[in-house]
């Protein structure tokens, strides 16, 4: 069973996965009611008894911030990707991955722009380290290695719940509130 619990606003907006002492936390000071139990266990005190509780619901409203372009996590790049090399598509986990420049940095350097310019949603794919060390600093055109998809900024899901979710129970909430496939927020086999 999971050491997480799903916390959502009063809105029922997914929030965060929390540790359950948190979760009992907040249960145990009227700051929160359970919205989903487990089907076995429970939490007890001497004074206190409650149900092992898989989704609370916080009594706020609470307004989550924006994405932002130029901020690359490797977790959600990888899900956005499919777990898999943008070129020639093997599977991939966190320790086998690397981010891959589609325009490389020297050519934003060439231009007269900053290195960092490269870096953004928009212009990396998830790549395994020999294909990202074939592609080297060259584009796509001139390596003759083009991209299985083209990158774009993921959506907020992904974002924020791509991979983090192992609880069928969480992963099934989270995607009915955002009307996604359960398998965009459900942790991969392989994402160790």
């Amino acid at each position: 069973m999971s050491a997480r619990v799903l916390q959502v606003d009063v809105s029922g907006q997914p929030l965060g996965l929390i540790h359950w002492h948190r979760a009992v936390n907040m249960l145990w000071q009227g700051n929160a009611t359970v919205l989903y139990e487990a089907e076995e266990g429970s939490w007890k005190s001497p004074s206190w008894e409650q149900k092992k509780a898989l989704i609370i619901q916080t009594h706020e409203y609470v307004r989550l911030r924006p994405l932002k372009e130029n901020v690359i996590v490797r977790r959600v790049l990888l899900a956005r990707d499919n777990w898999q090399c943008q070129y020639c598509l093997c599977s991939l986990t966190l320790a086998s991955s690397t981010i891959d420049h589609v325009k490389p940095k020297i050519a934003y350097i060439k231009e007269g722009r900053p290195a960092s310019d490269a870096h953004r949603w928009d212009n990396v794919v998830a790549s395994c380290g020999p294909c990202n060390t074939k592609k080297g600093g060259r584009t796509p055109h001139q390596s003759g290695m083009m991209p299985k998809c083209t990158p774009a900024m993921p959506t907020y899901v992904a974002t924020r719940w791509g991979g983090r979710v192992n609880h069928p129970i969480h992963a099934e909430y989270v995607a009915e509130w955002y009307k996604v496939d359960v398998d965009l927020v459900m942790r991969k086999k392989n994402a160790v």
